[in-house]
């Protein structure tokens, strides 16, 4: 083979390397674009997620007010109703339909599942705690629980609050569907000031 054909060669080589490689950072690229706007929509579906959350936690927070007016007390005089509070504010702050599907697609992808609420009333030093979900239902009083009783969200429970966790689907790029779960503690005291929360 002669020079000029070895450099012809060698040429037509270079430009099928150029090439693939143009190619790649291309498809390399895409990728990433992808992701970080995947990652984009996830913590905006997570923050979305948590106000949700917090708002219908504390929705269903109804106190009893003549309990409060004659001992100060702050606690959640229904549990039961409690609950059927949590679930009509969840369904109207998540726009869901009555299929429990929310109407933003683009967000949450298929039916939210409640998967658990509590109540935590505290009383002097006792904590009861009202469970319901996917689990049932209970009840337990836990003597002397304040300051060592903690939600599962690792929050202490330092006066009456609620507890929720939800589960629902995201789809993620390439159209992998995505099973999520989102928890939040609310604390109830008297001024409705002290919220805290768990992701």
């Amino acid at each position: 083979m002669g020079k000029r054909a070895w450099n012809k060669e060698w040429n037509k080589q270079a430009g099928k390397i150029e090439i693939f490689t143009e190619i790649y950072m291309v498809v390399l690229l895409m990728i990433l674009l992808s992701v970080q706007l995947q990652i984009q929509t996830f913590l905006a579906t997570s923050t979305y997620m948590e106000d949700a959350l917090a708002a219908s936690n504390l929705a269903s927070a109804v106190i009893d007010i003549q309990e409060y007016g004659m001992t100060q007390v702050v606690k959640i005089k229904s549990p039961d109703n409690a609950f059927e509070l949590y679930c009509e504010a969840l369904k109207e702050n998540l726009s869901l339909d009555d299929d429990w599907e929310s109407k933003q697609k683009d967000l949450i992808y298929g039916q939210v599942e409640i998967l658990k609420y509590e109540v935590y009333n505290v009383e002097k030093n006792n904590v009861t705690i009202y469970s319901y979900g996917t689990e049932g239902e209970e009840v337990r009083v836990i003597p002397n629980g304040l300051g060592s009783v903690y939600t599962p969200d690792g929050i202490l429970v330092e006066s009456t609050s609620v507890y929720s966790k939800i589960g629902f689907p995201v789809k993620g790029i390439f159209g992998v569907k995505i099973d999520a779960r989102k928890d939040k503690t609310v604390d109830i005291v008297s001024n409705r000031e002290n919220e805290t929360g768990g992701v």
